[in-house]
């Protein structure tokens, strides 16, 4: 009976878990704004998201399962900051002391594509609750909209 009641425990805690990872790929799922589609992008930074995943529940174990709304406010504020900063090779990181939470965003290039957008490689690291992940994304400024992943952007022929 002890062992019954440790192991619902545990899943009521994994499940949560789970529930808290999930809300950025349920959100994607419904058509997002442009602002939540660079927190979708960063709280997903653990592992590259391809469109056709089915099985999302490995992020369950993402540092983002961990994180607290305080953090991932932190961690959008220097993203978009690092993004904005004119430096070329941008890197800012950010720590929640009371969370224990933290990461990193660094610029590691950028490019304009062919109708004048400019595009920048963001790598994000995040580091929550004993987990560590990074990823790199290609990500576009369209004016209106805001930074947007863009995977098929590259930079022009030399």
């Amino acid at each position: 009976m002890q062992q019954l009641i440790r192991t619902r425990q545990y899943n009521a805690r994994q499940s949560s878990r789970t529930d808290a990872a999930m809300k950025p790929v349920r959100a994607m799922r419904r058509g997002v704004s442009s602002g939540a589609g660079l927190l979708i992008l960063l709280a997903c930074a653990v592992v590259p998201l391809r469109a056709t995943a089915v099985n999302l529940g490995f992020l369950g174990n993402s540092p983002v399962s961990f994180f607290q709304k305080a953090d991932v406010d932190l961690m959008m504020k220097n993203a978009h900051e690092v993004l904005d900063s004119a430096g070329v090779n941008a890197k800012q990181a950010w720590s929640n002391p009371k969370t224990g939470a933290s990461g990193f965003a660094q610029v590691t290039g950028q490019f304009t594509i062919a109708d004048g957008t400019l595009c920048k490689r963001l790598r994000v690291f995040n580091k929550a609750g004993g987990v560590e992940g990074v990823a790199t994304y290609t990500v576009c400024k369209y004016s209106g909209r805001g930074w947007i992943i863009n995977a098929d952007a590259q930079p022009p022929p030399k």
